[in-house]
């Protein structure tokens, strides 16, 4: 059963467009994107980082020192890769970078609806540390129907 409340959603919605179009990464989007419901009680998908994610992953507050965990909203697209389709992840144009194939398989049914509404697609990840200090990103997964 999911603990997400038409308030609590409706601050989801809020709270992503404001950092859509807001201070952080900057996220200018020309159409309303598909939000993810996302299922906090899975666990969520690692986002393989790209060697130049580490810069845009990091907190852009001048905190010191930097939380080591907080939640961004990020945009996901289908990609094509050696290992077939999976979901790229991005902070508007910049890919931070991909999910596996398996972990893809999760978001396919939510980027095809939003496709079929020529719409992006808004997720909720959560941005912490590794075990060698480095930041990592993961994706929370869709609810399940």
């Amino acid at each position: 059963m999911s603990d997400w409340s038409g308030s609590r959603w409706q601050k989801a919605v809020r709270d992503v467009k404001e950092q859509l179009q807001g201070p952080g990464p900057n996220m200018t989007l020309t159409r309303e994107p598909v939000f993810i419901r996302c299922d906090r009680t899975r666990p969520a998908a690692d986002v393989i980082l790209d060697p130049d994610a580490q810069q845009r992953v990091a907190p852009r507050a001048n905190l010191s020192p930097p939380p080591d965990f907080s939640e961004i909203f990020v945009l996901l697209s289908e990609a094509q890769g050696d290992d077939g389709p999976h979901i790229d992840v991005y902070t508007s144009e910049h890919r931070l970078g991909r999910l596996t194939v398996s972990d893809s398989a999760d978001f396919w049914a939510t980027l095809m609806a939003a496709e079929s509404q020529d719409k992006p697609v808004a997720g909720e990840a959560i941005r912490d540390r590794d075990a060698c200090g480095a930041w990592a990103l993961h994706v929370y997964r869709p609810e399940l129907t």
